[in-house]
């Protein structure tokens, strides 16, 4: 067989491959496509694959709707993965450099001459995502046409085999017809997306209905008829209805949520008041319901959802007698948490030669050691963080609640790409509890070398400007209160001089450390104001302001300052780790020296 046969005989393959596409009635996916054009592929050897199969074979391969800005091309369409080569530049499967006018050319025939909708839809979206970027000429603006009219078909036929991605395809082909100002499609569209959803709701599955509200309802371009809106409306209220209110078994609750907040932005929109908080009463209703039977854990959060929802739409009694039921339940949910116990040993040579290292020298040599090794590094964090999550996925893309210790939600956290810092400030926490060098045995050497060490340490401190000698007296009954051991004691004491020393460095510079109140007076900024400071940020770094505020304001972290602040926590909390990393802040505070 010569080159000519080959040829042949893999054009036929293609065509019998695509006519079987183009003949089917029972619904299927463009990935199907592209999963029968790959097994032609894998049979050949790669120079004998032609033009027309590496065109239809990357038609197919392109993701719709890519958000990736990082690896996307600002088009539509994106590639299937992006990996790295070992030359350290990234490799697209497939590449829009890959793309030529001769394929250009061959999709927008192939829009033309293919029976199936599926398959139009695609080759003409191709040329119009495409064409502008591969050959600097515009789309003919028929082939945005084609791809609305085609959608509109295959929805009409329902011939997709995957319902969520026809939905994407109608907004697709709604974004498209708006964009043409095509009056007549625009109308189509809309007609089909009701239509559409008509057909494949199911409210279980709430991916499956509420799109035509959410496409049409609020677009001002869209001139639907009296009849859709009340349509729409009508739909979803019957749906909240439903799911509120079950013949059988408890309520989809988060399905409820999601009619429920469609509605009560509408009734907020129009002014209709008593509407707003029968739907959004609705959801509180389905929640508790649907927690009833659940742990108290799991009520404790979706009561939490509901008070959300009532603050955010002006519910205040609700809101209000909400806290109380979070507060109660609250109680009730710690007992339920299990404790998790984590043993790690360190030789005791090992760790009294790292200690010897850290205090070796004379008091102001060991102070600086010290100070530089416990401050936590916000990029260190952050990078094992990403190693930990591409070991265990699962654990960093579930939000979870932080709870104090009478079951009060503190903050929550969300999932890792979304909340970078929130795991961060929490990771850090945890890292600073179990230090397997812990700073209490440091500090406790260094006492025991130094007799003196109350009086040295105030020394060391009160060199740095922002320690003023009228509160000397304040700080050294904190310093003698940590080195006898009274911890409660030192931490009430010195916790508020940090705030102030803080100020001082802003005053200092020239800055306002003042913020305005209610009728015209002024308020000293808080601690989390200082941070944000940029004099602040200038002096010590980063690392340093991410460090303080883990340890000193942050929820998701220690939270030393509010805590202690506002009597937050109990005499146990005291421990020698909080007054230990007190006394480590006051050290970090006292790199600031005057200019010689």
């Amino acid at each position: 067989m010569d080159c000519s046969d080959d040829l042949n005989s893999i054009l036929d393959n293609l065509k019998e491959t695509l006519d079987k596409f183009d003949q089917k009635t029972e619904p299927f996916s463009e990935w199907s496509v592209e999963s029968a054009l790959r097994s032609i592929c894998e049979s050949l050897e790669l120079p004998n694959i032609t033009t027309p199969l590496i065109a239809e074979k990357m038609a197919f391969e392109f993701c719709p709707d890519y958000k990736n800005e990082l690896t996307g091309w600002g088009t539509y369409y994106g590639p299937q993965c992006v990996l790295p080569n070992p030359e350290g530049t990234a490799v697209e499967r497939p590449s829009i450099r890959a793309i030529t006018a001769h394929i250009i050319e061959y999709w927008s025939d192939r829009s033309k001459t293919a029976k199936h909708p599926i398959l139009r839809a695609r080759y003409a979206d191709l040329v119009w995502d495409f064409q502008k970027h591969v050959t600097g000429q515009a789309p003919h603006y028929s082939m945005a046409q084609i791809v609305i009219d085609s959608t509109i078909e295959m929805t009409e036929k329902n011939c997709h085999a995957i319902k969520v991605e026809a939905i994407d395809r109608l907004e697709r082909a709604l974004h498209l017809a708006l964009s043409l100002g095509d009056s007549e499609r625009i109308q189509k569209v809309a007609f089909a997306i009701i239509a559409y959803e008509d057909v494949v709701a199911d409210d279980s599955k709430p991916g499956l209905w509420g799109f035509a509200y959410e496409m049409l309802f609020d677009n001002d371009k869209i001139k639907l008829t009296a009849g859709q809106r009340q349509k729409l409306l009508d739909d979803m209220e019957s749906r909240l209805q439903r799911l509120s209110n079950p013949d059988k078994g408890p309520p989809n609750s988060f399905a409820a949520e999601k009619a429920a907040l469609l509605l009560a932005n509408y009734y907020h929109k129009t002014g209709q008041k008593e509407d707003v908080k029968r739907v959004i009463s609705a959801i509180g209703s389905a929640f508790l319901q649907a927690g009833s039977e659940q742990s108290t854990l799991v009520l404790l959060a979706y009561l939490q959802r509901v008070h959300v929802n009532y603050k955010q739409f002006g519910l205040k009694d609700e809101a209000d007698e909400m806290v109380i039921q979070l507060n109660e339940i609250g109680e009730k949910a710690i007992s339920e948490l299990k404790p998790i116990s984590v043993t790690t040993e360190t030789p005791k040579e090992e760790l009294e030669e790292f200690v010897s290292q850290l205090t070796a020298g004379d008091f102001d040599e060991a102070m600086g050691r010290i100070t530089g090794y416990f401050i936590a590094k916000k990029a260190e964090v952050e990078s094992q963080l990403k190693e930990l999550s591409g070991k265990a996925p699962l654990l960093f893309m579930i939000p979870h609640q932080l709870l104090d210790n009478t079951g009060r939600p503190l903050a929550k956290i969300g999932p890792l790409e979304e909340d970078l810092e929130g795991h961060t400030v929490y990771w850090m926490s945890q890292m600073l509890s179990f230090d397997p060098v812990s700073l209490r045995q440091v500090m406790g050497s260094l006492k025991e070398k130094y007799p003196a060490f109350e009086n040295l340490f105030l020394e060391y401190i009160f060199r740095s400007p922002i320690f003023k000698d009228d509160k000397k007296p304040i700080i050294q009954r904190g310093v003698k209160a940590y080195a006898k051991g009274c911890h409660i004691e030192a931490v009430h004491l010195l916790v508020p001089q940090i705030e102030s020393a803080l100020r001082v460095l802003v005053e200092e510079d020239g800055g306002s450390i003042l913020k305005p109140a209610r009728r015209g007076a002024f308020h000293l900024k808080g601690l989390d104001d200082l941070f944000r400071e940029p004099k602040i940020i200038e002096v010590f770094g980063e690392d340093i302001i991410f460090y303080f505020r883990v340890l000193l304001s942050d929820q998701r972290g220690w939270n030393i300052r509010n805590n202690v602040c506002h009597g937050l926590s109990e005499a146990a909390y005291f421990e020698s780790r909080v007054s230990d990393r007190i006394i480590h802040v006051l050290l970090c505070l006292a790199l600031v020296r005057k200019a010689e």
